[in-house]
């Protein structure tokens, strides 16, 4: 999955849209696309509520869908697809997406979802602006707000514990407002991973329920964590900015000299890693992959990228948001709309 994004940022605090069915758009592969899974078929979402499906990677439905919310994120089990996005929006299809329904939607609260993530056909959760985080049990026929403040830093907790003693009416208030953005979720087996504001790193080991936060040594905005293997964690954000974490220790800087902010991260093969991001950026990486001392007064003109490290532009510079792999291809969605990328 996912997403959204610093360059996208502008996007994330619309106005209330009223509830219509998307239009439908005859350049609509060329618009903007926020999301991108691809299992039997690849479903893409993006602005206006446009959903793209296809079952060959080559040729393209726009769904009918009851909201033109700009969607930013997508999650599919089975013959299930859940799609969310602004205006607290989640529209769910339970046919492969022939037919849909508004399952949650708050235009009032001003904020949008950035990620959705299912683990099995009831169980799921759905993120965002500011700490927004809801859960369903019963496949999205009711959604449950949560908060989490375990995800913010150690000097907010104490200083919300303090408000809690104070004003317990006050402290919600407060966790509500000073909450981090969540930008990405990534599942792998039972546990999740979660990437945001602030240098906002986080894990749990019970579906979200508890997280504990990674501590790292950056407090600029993650847009992408995914584990590499069993004992190594890769994350990407803002300005080209990469660390890896081996074996539980420390994370540590990945030096690229690109400071085009870093969206998702797609994985190849076992000895290659790809980071893509604005500006049509690709980024790859060998494995192992090179750490070098994060100097954030560097002069970039005198900066070398460390060995296996290697970045490139494809060819129109729109910036990459997410890809995957369907039938021998990668293809990505981004500002632009599809494109297929050639990572070789």
């Amino acid at each position: 999955m996912k997403k959204p994004l610093a360059a996208f940022a502008a996007l994330a605090f619309n106005t209330a849209i009223f509830a219509q069915d998307a239009y439908q758009a005859p350049l609509v592969e060329q618009s903007l696309l926020l999301d991108i899974t691809a299992d039997k078929q690849v479903v893409m979402v993006g602005e206006r509520g446009h959903i793209l499906l296809s079952s060959d990677g080559e040729t393209y439905t726009q769904a009918k869908v009851p909201t033109t919310a700009t969607l930013t994120a997508v999650a599919t089990v089975d013959d299930h697809i859940w799609a969310a996005g602004h205006d607290a929006t989640i529209i769910h299809s339970a046919d492969n997406g022939n037919t849909w329904e508004i399952q949650f939607e708050s235009p009032e609260k001003q904020r949008p979802f950035l990620d959705i993530a299912f683990f099995d056909k009831e169980h799921g959760i759905a993120v965002g602006a500011y700490g927004m985080f809801f859960r369903t049990k019963d496949g999205g026929a009711s959604w449950n707000a949560e908060l989490h403040a375990s995800l913010l830093d150690p000097y907010d907790r104490e200083y919300l514990e303090q408000v809690k003693e104070e004003d317990p009416d006050f402290y919600e208030q407060e966790l509500n407002s000073i909450l981090p953005h969540i930008n990405r979720v990534t599942q792998v087996g039972d546990k999740l991973y979660l990437a945001g504001e602030a240098g906002t790193l986080a894990h749990s080991n019970d579906f979200g329920q508890n997280w504990q936060r990674f501590e790292v040594d950056y407090t600029g905005s993650f847009f992408d964590i995914k584990p590499l293997d069993d004992s190594t964690l890769l994350t990407v954000g803002l300005r080209g900015n990469i660390f890896v974490m081996r074996d539980n220790e420390t994370w540590e800087y990945v030096k690229t000299c690109s400071t085009s902010t870093l969206n998702s991260i797609y994985l190849d093969n076992e000895n290659t890693v790809y980071a893509l991001g604005n500006n049509g950026m690709v980024v790859s990486l060998s494995r192992p992959l090179p750490v070098s001392q994060h100097d954030p007064y560097a002069n970039p003109a005198d900066c070398k990228p460390a060995q296996g490290v290697s970045v490139r532009q494809v060819a129109n510079k729109a910036a990459i948001v997410n890809a995957e792999a369907f039938n021998d291809k990668v293809i990505a969605v981004t500002a632009n709309g599809i494109e297929q990328l050639n990572l070789q």
